[in-house]
């Protein structure tokens, strides 16, 4: 029988070969405040992260540590760290976070649908990015195979779009106008599909962003089975 310490194992395992240098960079593979991101039952998907990890400067173990905020490191601090002033992305993202967190959501991990650096999604093509969409891709594929997640957000057309290839399922586009968050129930998750949460698409939206965020959180606490607000 398989238990839950070896599917642990077995999953540090696979991420800690995932993260080695692609590029000059460490991929980073996710921020949250878990020390079993296995755990993980809230994903909240972007595109691609802008700030790299210089691998260089950057010890590999040191990053495992931090991913699985252990041994006196964390995701947050690393990121502060190495990134200096939070992005407007990271700040809408922990504006969030703090709504799931106050509707009772937990177990949150943040990622991106190519889990690989570049200071814009469309940088990917260019030759010094060479192999990182696809390195990027692979462990955003890693992480749903063993975390299998019951709510996934997902935010921005581009990483709508990419979530529903990979995952094969038909995801609504994002709302343009307040309303319900946009989602659908398939093969066992809630995928709630969000407008971008980075500039410049965030400027479009941002005067009904956090009430729509607000839906949204509640949304998930009740695919989680609970009632939002609930501690």
């Amino acid at each position: 029988m398989t238990t839950t310490d070896s599917r642990g194992s077995a999953f540090e395992s696979a991420i800690s070969a995932a993260t080695r240098p692609v590029n000059g960079q460490l991929p980073r593979p996710w921020m949250t405040d878990l020390t079993d991101p296995h755990g993980a039952r809230v994903l909240i998907v972007g595109r691609n992260p802008a700030r790299g990890y210089d691998a260089t400067t950057l010890d590999h173990a040191r990053h495992l540590d931090a991913l699985f905020n252990r041994n006196g490191q964390s995701c947050r601090a690393l990121y502060d760290e190495l990134a200096g002033e939070p992005s407007p992305t990271r700040r809408n993202i922990d504006m969030l976070r703090t709504l799931l967190s106050d509707a009772g959501v937990d177990h949150v991990l943040e990622t991106n649908v190519i889990c690989y650096s570049s200071p814009m999604s469309s940088d990917l093509a260019k030759p010094e990015h060479v192999g990182g969409r696809e390195a990027g891709t692979a462990i955003f594929r890693l992480l749903l195979d063993h975390i299998r997640p019951r709510v996934l957000m997902a935010h921005g057309a581009g990483t709508i779009s990419d979530v529903a290839a990979i995952i094969g399922a038909s995801l609504k586009p994002a709302r343009s106008a307040p309303g319900e968050p946009a989602h659908v129930e398939f093969s066992g998750m809630t995928l709630i599909s969000l407008p971008s949460l980075a500039p410049p698409a965030w400027n479009r939206w941002q005067g009904w962003a956090r009430e729509h965020l607000w839906s949204a959180a509640e949304m998930a606490a009740v695919a989680l089975g609970k009632r939002p607000g609930d501690v």
